[in-house]
């Protein structure tokens, strides 16, 4: 109901000077309540009511400036009457869309048409209340039962009569409302009475901050839950049943009597993929479906597959309905060549195990060069000794991997090995990533904290890669755990013990980083204790012959492809100059892979993608060239892009990638992953 359907709508205006006894007359003549006060320049000044008017001839007043109200609390005409805040006054100005006042309502209105409001919404709630499939019940603060629906009365084999003012047990076999009465607080939970299961949902009553009762609503779900263990029974052997049926090594399809396929597995469409968009049976299948659906038995026959000449057997058996009628015909095709596949399978897999994995075995490590051959022993000799390392050289030289090395052949071998790229953590994310944090430490922090990448390698190794990109600020924290071995969490107070032996690696002159200021010396010396020194790859030819052969092997079995080099080919790998060491060494051996027809690996193939490798570098040299017209925004971002892309090649940080285009490191992560997100929406 809006204040507009009860106000008293009026033009009279009384003024400040008016008397009392005059004003009473008007208002007695004109059948008002009251009214509004108005200056004599035709301002809005207050309210007052008959009761203003009374109190002010008891007193012996004289004219309204005496007695009205001056509060004024204006309401709109179009104003929900539920959501009108009723003051202490007793009359209250109405105003238009337009702001002009039209009129007032009393408090003797207000509360009558709330009052006839009120009953309107009583009665819906009560057809509500009385309809409701659920049962819904309600007690007071005692216990007593103050109401409940025809539902309710159903389930608990009752009548209100009888139920109202009961205590709650006396009625139903749950007493879980009582709970609630005495705690404030609600719960929901499942019952069972006999052989019926109830859904109970069960709610505290406040009236303001005081509990005055509660109400619970509850639902016989017998039959959901008998259908949903049947359903969730059915769904599991389908599960089971499509399962088998899709990771048959045989392929299996089911089709009607008259040949039309109505389902079959994968390993059917792999045998007869020329038939996968077709819903009916290859041509050769027909005989044996007409014979099956004549004979109505079983039928089993060798044939050969049309395309390929491998050898099949295929068996068909009829399904019959229980007026023994055949309604589907199922195929069985099992192909005996799979013997010679899986023999196949197992040489490759013997072969995986003789020659890949040589990353497990320190033994197998590459090393031919005189400078390796020493760079190993002395890893072997550092190994035993529990002393943090430093491994620097080149990017793609392999620090990881002696790493690694270091870590199997020391006493922490069988301990984690846990691998960070400070390059790579947002530097806002990396005190937390290293050291942890504890719960409520920031805002999304998980409950009961976080375990840091320190805690995670205890009584093991903490690779610190590119640990000239750690931030200033961090690195004190840092030299502090290196020396005494324990860690504060993010937010927390109580230091904790680790035990991790920690190996550095860095592409870059940390005594360079330490004279310009970003590096503590401090930190330099902790942890420059024992440093290995990387050879890049062109300074250790020997090995590259043996490289070769390994990831060869590699690429081999991944690509079912056994390829030779030509001597000339192999010369040609060891003169290339090599920037990017052994990471681009691999890469272009998986190019090669890729890419060649023959059963060979010449020079002339090897040239032409060192060739195009050096043509795309001399590309990144160039200046920027405008080869047509497009929206400056396009063109600024591809630039962008670009700029990030060629940087990347050569740092492998965010922090690496802002200092070489000179920008703040969030602008680099910013940027990286709006580029992340327009490639996801291209594809």
């Amino acid at each position: 109901m809006l204040v507009k359907g009860i106000m008293t709508r009026t033009s009279a205006k009384f003024y400040e000077n008016d008397f009392i006894e005059e004003t009473a007359k008007k208002l007695l003549r004109d059948d008002m309540k009251g009214g509004l006060v108005y200056s004599l320049k035709g301002a809005l000044k207050g309210t007052f009511s008959e009761r203003d008017l009374l109190k002010g001839l008891i007193n012996g007043k004289k004219t309204l400036e005496e007695i009205y109200n001056k509060e004024l609390h204006i309401i709109n005409e179009n104003d929900d009457l539920k959501i009108v805040q009723y003051l202490k006054n007793d009359v209250l100005p109405v105003q238009n869309k337009n702001n002009h006042i039209t009129g007032f309502i009393t408090k003797e209105q207000y509360l009558t048409s709330y009052l006839k409001v009120t009953k309107v919404e009583l009665s819906h709630l009560d057809a509500i209340f009385d309809s409701a499939h659920n049962g819904i019940l309600s007690i007071d603060q005692e216990g007593k039962i103050t109401s409940i629906n025809p539902a309710a009365e159903r389930m608990a084999l009752t009548k209100k009569k009888k139920a109202i003012g009961s205590f709650l047990t006396d009625i139903v076999h749950n007493g879980g409302l009582l709970r609630v009465v005495r705690t404030g607080k609600g719960h929901s939970e499942k019952y069972k009475v006999g052989n019926r299961m109830y859904l109970s949902h069960r709610t505290p009553i406040f009236d303001g901050e005081q509990l005055v009762g509660a109400v619970g609503v509850f639902q016989d779900i017998s039959e959901i839950e008998f259908m949903a263990d049947e359903l969730e029974s059915v769904k599991q052997l389908l599960k089971e049943q499509d399962t088998i049926f899709n990771n048959s090594s045989d392929g299996i399809c089911i089709m009607d009597k008259s040949g039309k396929i109505i389902k079959r597995n994968k390993r059917f469409i792999e045998i007869f993929p020329e038939n996968q968009l077709s819903n009916q049976v290859p041509v050769f299948f027909k005989d044996i479906v007409m014979e099956v659906s004549r004979k109505g038995k079983p039928f089993n026959v060798m044939r050969k597959n049309q395309k390929n000449q491998n050898s099949l057997i295929i068996s068909a058996v009829p399904l019959k309905n229980s007026r023994r009628m055949i309604e589907r015909i199922v195929l069985n095709v099992k192909d005996i060549t799979e013997i010679d596949a899986l023999r196949n399978e197992l040489e490759k897999a013997k072969f995986i195990l003789e020659n890949v994995n040589l990353s497990s075995n320190k033994d197998h490590f590459i090393a031919n060069s005189p400078e390796m051959i020493k760079l190993i022993e002395t890893v072997y000799q550092v190994a035993k000794v529990d002393v943090t390392v430093l491994l620097y050289g080149e990017s793609g030289v392999g620090k990881e991997e002696i790493a690694k090395l270091i870590q199997r052949s020391s006493n922490r071998a069988n301990h984690p090995f846990v691998k960070v790229n400070c390059g790579a953590i947002p530097e806002s994310l990396m005190e937390s990533e290293l050291f942890g944090y504890d719960s409520g430490a920031f805002t999304g922090a998980l409950k009961g904290g976080k375990a840091g990448l320190f805690e995670q390698a205890n009584n093991g190794t903490l690779f610190l890669d590119e640990i000239g990109e750690i931030p200033l600020q961090l690195q004190v924290k840092l030299l502090r755990v290196l020396q005494e071995m324990e860690i504060t969490r993010v937010g927390g107070s109580r230091p904790i013990k680790v035990d991790v032996r920690v190996i550095a690696a860095t592409n870059r002159n940390l005594q360079d980083l330490v004279t310009e200021g970003t590096f503590r010396e401090d930190l330099f010396y902790r942890l420059n204790v024992i440093p290995i020194y990387i050879p890049p790859l062109r300074k250790r030819t020997e090995d590259i012959p043996l490289l070769i052969e390994r990831y060869a092997s590699i690429f081999s079995v991944k690509y079912n492809k056994h390829l030779s080099f030509s001597k000339r080919a192999i010369s040609s790998l060891i003169k290339y100059k090599w920037p990017g060491n052994v990471r681009e060494l691999v890469n272009i051996l998986e190019r090669l892979y890729v890419t060649t027809v023959s059963g060979e690996i010449q020079e002339e193939d090897v040239l032409q993608i060192l060739y195009e490798r050096k043509n795309q570098e001399a590309e990144s040299s160039k200046a920027i060239i405008v080869n047509q017209v497009m929206p400056l925004k396009e063109a600024i971002a591809e630039v962008e892009r670009e700029l990030i892309r060629k940087a990347s090649l050569t740092e492998h940080s965010y922090r690496g990638i802002a200092r070489l285009l000179d920008v703040n490191p969030s602008t680099i992560v910013r940027k990286v992953k709006n580029m992340e997100g327009d490639l996801k929406n291209e594809k």
